[in-house]
């Protein structure tokens, strides 16, 4: 799911990779995808996938504590994305902690041990790994990762599930967050630590790394296959899943995907693994680590939206944990 793909270490990864012009930062474009034929059907399937698709800021409450904050961001520079990070962390000042995925505010130097470590885990001297991608699409995705900046000697030895992270984000925000602007999770951060709250971290980079590295190299390859194909169709999800978040609906990405890309049956499948492994997993330790934050109340944590919604979403997994969670906007 190109949608799921949107994970703030992913892009910390490719800072080193990329050179990026002394000028202003790039704007990012893209079709708006929110109106393609075939998405009721697309959403009557994934209706479990869809509870709670609406909304970005959560209240939630439980009696005898102060009330926590639940924020679903999005792995973006944009300054729309930012416009509402900025709304939401007006609930940042007299919260006792603020909670993101890998905590932070994060500087050049963690950000560059990361993308080692990524790199590190990434690099494979004794195989050709893209002797995994069909004959047919190898060109294409050579093509496709040279786009973004990669040599196209060195990516025949980084494993295929680096390459699906790295394409997956459109090359316009890996320029932008080469320039070190700040993106939505990175911004919360900053404001909490200037209003003097506690960051917290709710994964650890290696435990994202190991999500990452459960990617099957045949899962992987067909994601690469999809995006070289249509290059062009990643800026238009990249677009669309912009305006869907302004418009506070961000998992209506998740259809839109389903009927977008001339995709086959085990392309789809290949999607559906990567969602399940980016997401469902992700989504137990979340709520798991979020609950001692919340028992104590007056916590605001943010985690990429998708991480929200769905019966496995951490909305339903901590109102089953008896919290009441109440969509704010």
């Amino acid at each position: 799911m190109k949608s799921a793909k949107r994970i703030s270490i992913a892009a910390a990864a490719i800072f080193g990779l990329v050179s990026v012009a002394a000028a202003g930062p790039p704007e990012c474009s893209g079709r708006d995808l929110s109106h393609v034929a075939g998405l009721a059907e697309a959403r009557a399937k994934r209706a479990d996938g869809l509870v709670n698709a609406d909304g970005l800021l959560w209240r939630v409450d439980k009696p005898g504590v102060a009330p926590s904050y639940l924020f679903g961001t999005i792995h973006s520079t944009d300054d729309s994305a930012i416009a509402l990070a900025r709304r939401a962390a007006q609930n940042i000042e007299g919260a006792k902690v603020v909670a993101t995925e890998l905590g932070g505010p994060m500087d050049s130097a963690a950000k560059a041990d990361i993308g080692a470590a990524m790199l590190g885990r990434a690099l494979d001297r004794d195989h050709d790994t893209l002797e995994s991608v069909p004959a047919k699409d190898r060109s294409a995705v050579e093509k496709l990762v040279a786009d973004q900046g990669l040599p196209t000697a060195f990516a025949h030895h980084l494993k295929l599930w680096f390459l699906a992270v790295l394409t997956a984000m459109p090359a316009c925000e890996t320029k932008r967050e080469a320039l070190n602007l700040p993106e939505v999770d990175q911004y919360l951060a900053e404001t909490a630590k200037a209003a003097g709250v506690k960051v917290v971290g709710l994964e650890t980079a290696d435990e994202q790394l190991d999500a990452f590295s459960q990617i099957s190299p045949s899962t992987a390859a067909a994601l690469l296959a999809v995006a070289a194909r249509d290059p062009a169709l990643n800026d238009d999800v990249y677009a669309t899943m912009l305006k869907l978040y302004v418009e506070s609906r961000p998992a209506e990405i998740l259809p839109i995907a389903d009927v977008v890309g001339e995709m086959t049956e085990a392309e789809r499948a290949a999607q559906d693994e990567f969602t399940r492994v980016l997401l469902v997993g992700r989504n137990a330790v979340m709520a798991e680590r979020a609950e001692p934050l919340l028992k104590q109340g007056g916590a605001f944590i943010a985690v990429g939206a998708l991480h929200l919604v769905g019966e496995d979403g951490l909305v339903e997994r901590l109102r089953k944990a008896g919290y009441t969670v109440t969509k704010l906007w």
